[in-house]
């Protein structure tokens, strides 16, 4: 949702905020169940999510009953139109490859990278996102990543220091970032209100020990790199414990580190450092910094995030598509000594479709894949992906709130708080009246019990979400009942896979990922962190297996 990689090690982006706990302690941080009640009751807006109930149809068994009712061939079929499977098709696309069919669950594609508008006061629209929102500018060395970029147009070069150049516009403007605390924001992500000295020496060794990762191993390796299958063997024993227990023996155990590296591992993996992989944290970190001057990379956002990287697959993958079904669900896939076949259910009519392809992606989690299929030598792995929900909300505001101290930012965050504070999306348009704006509002729920989290994401009713949302930010914005005319919520019940400790390293991932017959898979989850690099980066290697499979030659961009 907020992908790994924001922040690098300078002083001005140090971390942001933190804390931990039950869903209880955590819904009640922003207000849930002991909240106030909305000062209005009028301010409409409800659930945007969608395909929630056909999902949980497919899951209890409620669907795929009696004989498909029509047959489809295709080349390739690609079950998951998120950004890995989104992926696959261009790079099948890019090397020739037509007659691609892709079965998404939802009303769109794009995943958690999805977008969409609010209305304005004047009639017109604002884009906002419904999930990921920025895009860490990548090195060249990230060949898929970049391929991508110059074939969507966003890539206009290459920098000096080696990564992919792009326009002015698509950068984060400033100011980019600002953090809250005792009613008033400050500049950057560091809260120095309350610092200590003892805080702030911590902080430098932190960023020591970080930068000494930044660097290449024997064999020429990043220690740690992205995609993360280019990360050097020698730190993987990190993954055997959690990043709590690193940073206790490393000595950071004061209450501003904590915060510090539990907002990191909130924000960025969607969990708490309980459980989070220590060699995740680190990759975090780490992975997109210079080795150089230990800079992190710049970020690229739009106004409705990542929906902008979807739109640019979209574009690319069209002239190829034969399908491209939206509201369909997959309740079936075989392996075929040549080929494979699945079957698909329209979630709204109940028609069924068998199809027969070359060889079929299953561009979906785990969790999914594994019902996938009826045999599966890699069952247990895939059972084994954990994954945390998240609540993305969109407010629409008549014109900004009153704010005190720092003026208005990209992204500003709330310190002490349970959320992950709001980006604006209209922080990146070029408009003469600017007097209304999209906030999108972020809560990743990081409960070691994530079926009993989603239970309560689903239960919970639309106005509980709405009073703790604004019991949440009137701390800081006093008159946000005055000002928010609308409060549009989408629900994420396995939004991000978590980077649990052994996972990353411990053999689940490379067997889940591992093709039966001419079935391929492609998630973010095979990489272990949900990040749009790692995504487009597995719908590469599957795109790249079936290739090879097909005898289609081609420089690999891996």
């Amino acid at each position: 949702m907020r992908p790994t990689g924001r922040r690098g090690l300078s002083r001005r982006t140090a971390l942001k905020a933190a804390a931990a706990g039950s869903l209880g302690s955590l819904l009640g941080g922003v207000g849930c169940g002991a909240a106030r009640a909305s000062l209005r009751k009028d301010i409409p807006g409800g659930f945007v999510d969608d395909g929630v109930e056909s999902g949980h149809r497919f899951r209890d068994g409620g669907m795929g009953r009696g004989a498909p009712a029509k047959e489809e061939r295709c080349r390739v079929l690609i079950i998951g139109g998120g950004v890995a499977g989104l992926s696959a098709a261009w790079r099948l696309a890019r090397q020739g490859v037509k007659d691609i069919a892709i079965v998404e669950l939802g009303s769109a594609v794009g995943g958690t990278s999805r977008g969409g508008a609010m209305s304005t006061v004047a009639g017109g629209s604002l884009p906002c996102p419904f999930g990921a929102h920025y895009l860490p500018q990548p090195r060249t060395e990230q060949l898929a990543l970049a391929a991508f970029l110059k074939d969507a147009g966003i890539a206009t070069g290459v920098t000096a220091d080696g990564r992919v150049a792009v326009a002015d516009r698509d950068f984060v403007r400033d100011p980019a970032e600002r953090v809250a605390g005792l009613g008033y924001f400050e500049e950057g992500l560091w809260l120095r209100a309350g610092t200590s000295p003892e805080d702030d020496a911590a902080l430098v060794r932190f960023e020591s020990i970080m930068a000494e990762h930044m660097r290449l191993d024997g064999d020429g390796r990043r220690l740690f790199d992205l995609p993360v299958a280019r990360s050097s063997a020698s730190m993987q024993a990190l993954d055997g414990m959690s990043a709590l227990q690193w940073a206790e023996e490393n000595g950071f155990t004061s209450e501003r580190m904590r915060w510090y590296l539990e907002y990191a591992s909130r924000d960025d993996l969607g969990a708490a450092l309980q459980d989070t992989s220590a060699w995740a944290l680190i990759h975090y970190f780490t992975a997109r910094g210079n080795l150089e001057s230990k800079e992190s990379a710049g970020y690229l956002t739009w106004p409705d995030g990542n929906a902008r990287l979807v739109r640019g697959l979209e574009s690319l993958i069209e002239p190829a598509l034969v399908h491209k079904r939206t509201g369909e669900v997959a309740v079936e896939v075989t392996p075929g000594a040549s080929g494979a076949t699945a079957t698909t259910v329209n979630a709204a009519t109940g028609a069924m479709t068998r199809w027969t392809a070359d060889a079929v992606v299953v561009a979906a989690p785990q969790f999914v894949a594994r019902r996938l299929l009826r045999e599966d030598p890699a069952a247990k792995a895939r059972a084994a992906f954990r994954y945390s929900p998240w609540i993305v909300a969109n407010l629409h505001l008549s014109e900004r709130p009153e704010s005190r101290g720092f003026p208005y930012a990209w992204d500003s965050i709330i310190h002490g708080s349970a959320s992950l504070g709001y980006v604006d999306a209209g922080h990146q348009l070029d408009r003469e009246d600017e007097r209304d704006t999209v906030w999108t509002w972020y809560l990743p729920v990081i409960d070691s019990d994530e079926r009993a989290a989603r239970q309560e994401l689903l239960t919970r009713p639309f106005e509980s979400w709405r009073d703790a949302i604004l019991d949440d930010l009137r701390g800081v914005h006093s008159n946000i009942d005055d000002v928010v005319t609308r409060i549009d919520v989408w629900r994420w019940g396995h939004a991000m896979v978590k980077p649990t400790p052994g996972t990353m390293w411990g053999g689940m991932r490379a067997d889940a990922a591992a093709p039966i017959g001419n079935v391929h898979f492609a998630h973010s989850d095979l990489s272990g962190i949900a990040l749009f690099e790692e995504a487009n980066w597995q719908g590469t290697r599957a795109a790249e297996e079936i290739l090879k499979g097909l005898g289609i030659a081609g420089e690999s961009l891996l």
